[in-house]
């Protein structure tokens, strides 16, 4: 289940692999501590590239974490490969296939499917050892965004289970193009459909995804964050509506919301022209009760 590590240190062994490139080496791969990580010096035809750890003790591996570099930087498929001494020869443990970019769990096996708090797993399917589903039903008073977990590549992904009503969302819907990004500096919820009343902001921001830039932050924490000096933007265009969007989770339901106001700031190719307010139902994202909704500036604020 992966929660028992295995310490890969100087102390505990050695690693190896393929020829490293400049500034990185195999060792930084299992430093916890480091970015630097490992980099082959050349291009990786299938079972040419290699990274490992000889241990000085026999170990017994049944998992890994490997956090690969973006697209064209990492391995869509992996083996895992063991033997018992350096004379012995190479045998595989598994191999994993359809591995996504950024940090990965790999596991030998699904282990059993793990409880979901405030929900009930039935109907559970099994492929193989590395894939397994199961659906997930609520409890009376709680909703999900899935209402299914997956084991993938032996590893377990679970939804949870929320408050109805303790996850909302603002999605663009017009333009139906909308870019470089879209940017809101703030954003507030109102129990009032006059805009009085702020709602206490008691919980996690969420959105569709933020732009990524080294030397700033447009986290969507920023939106909510009563400070239009910060800013949330989206993660590039919106290229059709509904993709991009603002929420926040809250710890419990917050109650009616009559009314959200976001401030753009100046320049339409940032600005939304139309939004629709949805909140967490049974199952998925449910249109909210009547919304007033104030989007700033108001086109003659910026003549």
């Amino acid at each position: 289940d992966c929660t028992e590590p295995v310490h890969s240190l100087p102390q505990t062994g050695k690693a190896f692999g393929t020829e490293a490139s400049e500034l990185t080496t195999v060792e930084h791969a299992f430093m916890l501590n480091t970015p630097r990580g490992w980099e082959a010096a050349g291009s990786c035809p299938p079972r040419e590239c290699h990274l490992g750890f000889s241990f000085a003790t026999a170990q017994s591996i049944n998992c890994l974490v490997v956090q690969q570099g973006d697209d064209g930087f990492h391995a869509p498929a992996l083996a895992l490969q063991r033997r018992d001494g350096e004379e012995a020869a190479w045998s595989e443990v598994t191999a994993w296939s359809s591995i996504g970019e950024g940090r990965s769990k790999l596991a030998v096996g699904c282990p059993d499917p793990p409880a979901v708090p405030s929900a009930s797993v039935s109907a559970c399917r099994s492929d193989n050892l590395l894939f397994q589903e199961c659906r997930v039903a609520c409890k009376e008073g709680f909703g999900t965004l899935e209402t299914s977990m997956r084991c993938v590549n032996g590893a377990w992904f679970v939804p949870q289970c929320w408050p109805l009503g303790s996850l909302l969302r603002v999605v663009l819907e017009e333009p139906v193009l909308l870019k470089p990004y879209w940017v809101v500096l703030d954003a507030n919820l109102f129990t009032s459909d006059d805009c009085t009343g702020p709602i206490k902001m008691d919980g996690v921001a969420i959105s569709s995804g933020e732009f990524v830039i080294k030397y700033a932050n447009y986290h969507p924490k920023n939106a909510w964050d009563k400070d239009p000096s910060t800013s949330w933007a989206s993660k590039g265009e919106c290229e059709a509506a509904g993709t991009c969007w603002l929420g926040f989770r809250f710890y419990a339901n917050p109650g009616p919301v009559r009314c959200v106001s976001l401030l753009h700031p100046p320049g339409v190719q940032y600005q939304a022209r139309r939004i629709s307010v949805q909140r967490l139902g049974r199952v998925g994202w449910e249109k909210a009760e009547p919304v007033t909704v104030r989007l700033l500036p108001e086109g003659k604020d910026e003549l």
